[in-house]
């Protein structure tokens, strides 16, 4: 049994540390060919697969992990997906309930998700979230802007549900860049989480090479049917 952030698949379906200190991918790192650079010599590259490149870290507090594929829509479109939290449990997987517990004008959200994966028991957090949106000089419609979503735990945000774990340590992000003019966008996930409880080894062996492909491609899907009006 594993107490380190094995089951990260808990927590990537959040959609939110992104800063050099949580080793995240640059965008000079990823070529058009679709190969990612290591984020440094510590970083194990647990999954290569469809475009997509996992990297991981195990450290004293859990796990770090960083994952990296292209998207094709939107950077913006993207971005509109991963700040829909009253809407996750439609298409995020696992997700029991999803719901914004407050505003502070536009860049600050404090959410709240409840997760009930399999194999083990029901987990869930309170986050504030920071949405950063960059417009390219002279573009309008940012197209070619860089949005960003981050997010830090706030357990204190809403009181514990009995029988269900409280997940306190969570810091992430989501990093939408555009390529092709914009046409099309680099995604960068990075998560540094422990989810509490203890987590069995075939679990652990599953978030990398299940879960986050899981997740990019429920991104990938809603994404893709709100640019075509689906959605």
């Amino acid at each position: 049994m594993r107490s380190s952030a094995a089951f990260t698949v808990i927590l990537t379906i959040i959609a939110v540390v992104a800063s050099g200190a949580a080793g995240l991918v640059s965008a000079d790192q990823v070529e058009r060919t679709g190969s990612v650079n290591s984020p440094g010599p510590d970083w194990t590259e647990a999954y290569h697969k469809n475009g997509l490149v996992i990297f991981t870290k195990d450290i004293t507090e859990g796990r770090r992990v960083i994952a990296v594929s292209e998207v094709e829509v939107p950077p913006e479109a993207v971005f509109n997906v991963l700040v829909d939290f009253e809407h996750y449990r439609e298409f995020m997987p696992y997700v029991k309930e999803s719901e914004v517990l407050s505003r502070t004008g536009d860049n600050e959200v404090v959410t709240y998700a409840r997760i009930a994966p399999p194999f083990i028991s029901e987990r869930d957090y309170p986050l504030k979230v920071r949405l950063t949106r960059r417009v390219a000089a002279g573009d309008d419609t940012r197209k070619d802007g860089t949005f960003k979503v981050e997010w830090t735990a706030l357990p204190q945000a809403k009181p514990e549900v009995e029988g269900v774990v409280r997940i306190k340590l969570n810091e992430g992000s989501w990093l939408a860049e555009p390529l092709d003019g914009g046409r099309h966008t680099r995604l960068t996930y990075t998560l540094l989480t422990d989810p509490g409880g203890l987590i069995p080894d075939f679990v652990f062996n599953l978030s990398n090479t299940v879960a986050i492909p899981e997740l990019f491609d429920a991104v990938r899907k809603r994404s893709a049917e709100a640019v075509s009006g689906r959605k």
